[in-house]
């Protein structure tokens, strides 16, 4: 798998550009359905309702801060230092969206897996896809933490990069809690 770098330039990211936010919210739909697929394994017989509680928060959560950055992006009175490093952000966070698309798809053949009645096959593909997702999001924190250095003396883009720390702390919790039960 291989993964680009963001913000690396001084300047940023480069050509992308606030115009192409609603094609790249499309970027979205592989953690939203990342998240709903989860909800109908919990009712599937994998996860318990707790989980499916703590995993709808995820859709919420990516929702939220995707659309706070991308409107952030947006804004006409901002510094090109703090332009770039809030577009940066958010094309990190896309990158994050599409990387998790694999792993959703992984977790929405369980409509399929369930017809067989073996919950064991199920629950390792879901462990799989899981286990695979904190990969991912551990990854990329560590790079959403060198950018979020890297934006630190912007005021308005550092909050941004904090917040999409946040989700990514919060989702890797999420996805930590359901893991022992797979």
């Amino acid at each position: 798998m291989s993964h680009k770098r963001v913000g690396t330039k001084a300047s940023g990211c480069g050509s992308w550009n606030a115009e192409h936010v609603p094609r790249r919210l499309a970027a979205l739909l592989p953690i939203l359905l990342l998240s709903a697929a989860l909800q109908n394994i919990a009712l599937g017989r994998v996860l318990d309702d707790n989980d499916l509680a703590r995993v709808a928060r995820i859709k919420a959560s990516f929702t939220e801060v995707v659309t706070d950055v991308s409107q952030s992006a947006q804004r006409t009175d901002l510094s090109s230092g703090d332009s770039e490093c809030i577009k940066s952000t958010l094309h990190a966070l896309m990158q994050i969206s599409q990387e998790l698309g694999p792993y959703e798809y992984l977790i929405t053949i369980e409509g399929e897996l369930k017809d067989f009645g073996d919950d064991a096959t199920l629950r390792s593909v879901v462990r799989f896809a899981v286990i695979n997702a904190l990969i991912i999001l551990d990854s990329e924190r560590r790079r959403m933490g060198e950018l979020s250095e890297q934006c630190a003396r912007y005021p308005l883009s550092a909050g941004k990069t904090r917040q999409a720390l946040q989700f990514i702390d919060g989702t890797s919790e999420i996805l930590k809690s359901v893991r022992p039960r797979l």
